[in-house]
């Protein structure tokens, strides 16, 4: 017999948190499930968790399969293709279900008969492990007023009433089976397309409007923090979805949610980028093309559900990218670059023009400071560096990286004394001479050290 819901579990190179995962799996309320396990090429000790705790119980298959190089998606497809259960689940593998998800799903769908089951969920940060309720997850006020509901019943906000994951959501089994559609296999936002296509197609969709999951955030893994690597991800997967929604004569019906949605989504991996030549890309790509292709100009300002929104859209269309970045440095420490002074002066008068510049500090002054320097072309900015750097950014090295890189002047982005002072004996240790070491923001008389 088959079982009642089959757990799909894609597996890359997570052990820190398998165990956590698979334990809010099998220790479910529900026990009439197959966990479906597959391990995508893992190198680290994943695979030897997965083979442990199958032989400890006969719900976990394992499987394995050779990793592509993208992201997730040929896993899940692959756990589809296998899954005999009724109903389908799928859990990101650093991610953790409450003890009775599954079992309130299940109910939820078998009393309303739903082909979908949308439930809430808690982001859980990994650093505090400290969980808070969040409202992208499941946007409760835009719930229809009714048990079983369809896009029809919610085509302005079809796309808006939850986020493009698969996580958060119990899919009938012979729904997915009808329409036979499958993740995307690209690098990040693999599930945006597979989820938002079914929440259009679906006749019967249910929300639980409880938090059922843990979403596991500040853990180095999760995918918008790797958007810079791979910009066209923001929006690859609304290409796909709009091309369907054509083909299936529905996208007039939900066109002004799918606007919002693309629009919303691309503003958000464009200011998730911390590096200059994916900024620049993305934003040409979107300015040249992807607006057009996707609908997103060509609108009043109150087309748009976010006014930031619509206020993005025509800026990123009316200007280039060089012009938004020193528009957005001169800002008061905000990404909203339609206000704002010249907040931090960069020093250009003491810093000869085509040096090779080191800048050290990437708190707000050394981010203004990074952008002044890459758009005025002055400067080959070699390196960004920070002893802590508060905002994870993927081009801020550490301290040492000063020793290893060749450079003519050091720019010091610091407003704290203690730290100037650190920075400056650091550079004069390693042999930089005072010269060549500037500090910004004019603090050059109120620093004693080595005067």
């Amino acid at each position: 017999m088959n079982p009642k819901i089959s757990v799909i579990v894609p597996v890359y190179n997570v052990e820190s948190y398998l165990r956590e995962c698979l334990d809010s799996i099998v220790g479910q309320k529900m026990s009439d499930i197959e966990i479906i396990c597959v391990n995508d090429g893992s190198t680290d000790g994943s695979h030897a968790i997965l083979e442990e705790y199958a032989a400890n119980d006969s719900r976990i298959k394992v499987y394995s399969k050779q990793n592509e190089g993208l992201g997730g998606a040929s896993a899940r497809n692959f756990g589809l293709d296998r899954a005999y259960g009724e109903y389908v689940s799928i859990l990101d593998s650093d991610d953790f279900f409450d003890p009775e998800m599954l079992d309130k799903a299940v109910k939820c769908a078998e009393d309303t008969d739903a082909d979908v089951v949308v439930f809430g969920g808690y982001e859980f940060d990994d650093k505090s492990h400290v969980k808070r309720k969040v409202i992208g997850i499941l946007n409760e006020s835009l719930i229809p007023k009714k048990e079983v509901f369809s896009c029809a019943d919610c085509s302005n906000t079809i796309f808006q009433l939850t986020q493009g994951m698969a996580w958060n959501k119990l899919y009938r089994r012979s729904f997915l089976q009808k329409y036979n559609l499958r993740f995307q296999n690209i690098k990040y936002t693999d599930d945006a397309y597979f989820t938002f296509a079914h929440m259009a197609l679906a006749e019967r969709i249910t929300v639980l409007n409880e938090p059922l999951i843990n979403y596991r955030i500040n853990s180095g893994r999760n995918q918008t923090s790797g958007i810079a690597n791979y910009p066209d991800s923001a929006y690859l997967p609304y290409r796909e979805l709009m091309k369907s929604l054509v083909e299936w004569g529905i996208y007039e019906t939900v066109r002004r949610s799918f606007v919002n949605c693309v629009a919303g989504f691309t503003r958000y991996c464009y200011e998730k980028i911390d590096q200059y030549e994916p900024f620049v890309y993305l934003h040409d790509k979107l300015k040249d093309e992807v607006f057009a292709e996707l609908d997103i100009v060509g609108h009043p300002d109150d087309y748009f559900y976010d006014r930031r929104v619509a206020i993005w859209v025509r800026q990123v269309s009316n200007n280039s990218a060089g012009e938004l970045l020193f528009a957005s440095a001169r800002a008061h420490g905000s990404s909203d670059s339609t206000t704002g002074i010249l907040r931090f002066p960069f020093p250009f008068d003491v810093i000869p023009k085509n040096s090779k510049l080191a800048i050290v500090g990437a708190k707000i002054v050394g981010q203004h400071y990074y952008s002044q320097a890459l758009l005025s072309g002055y400067y080959d900015v070699v390196l960004w560096v920070d002893r802590e750097n508060p905002r994870g950014f993927e081009s801020v090295k550490n301290y040492d990286a000063l020793k290893e890189t060749s450079f003519d002047y050091a720019l010091i982005d610091y407003y704290e004394r203690e730290k100037i002072d650190y920075a400056v004996r650091y550079l004069m240790d390693i042999g930089i001479p005072r010269a060549r070491i500037i500090i910004g923001e004019d603090y050059l008389d109120e620093v004693s050290l080595l005067q």
